[in-house]
């Protein structure tokens, strides 16, 4: 499964399948994750593009349209489980630290 190569998904990957739950082109989804994260994100043209063939290989997106070099994609149901796994990855790590740390805060 691709959660198996990816292991993790790094911010960028995250926002990136997240903006193709619905179709859309590659500067529309570039655009989508800097408003997501108010800026904190910022997708550039080459990371965009190494992302999309990357999740086109390991079938996490499909392609719907192409018009010349334009190309529009939408999440497949392997991408939305890799969303949905990473979702539970660190949901799991917060309450790891709300664990430890709220223990930590109570002694002081």
């Amino acid at each position: 499964m691709a959660r198996e190569k990816l292991k993790t998904l790094t911010e960028q990957m995250f926002y990136v399948l997240l903006c193709f739950r619905t179709e859309k082109y590659g500067t529309e989804v570039m655009k989508e994750v800097s408003e997501i994260t108010q800026g904190r994100i910022v997708i550039g043209a080459g990371t965009m593009y190494n992302l999309t063939d990357q999740f086109l290989e390991l079938g996490l997106i499909r392609e719907t349209e192409a018009d010349g070099r334009k190309r529009s994609y939408i999440l497949t149901y392997v991408g939305r489980k890799a969303l949905d796994a990473e979702i539970e990855r660190l949901r799991l790590q917060l309450s790891d630290y709300e664990k430890i740390m709220g223990c930590e805060d109570e002694r002081r």
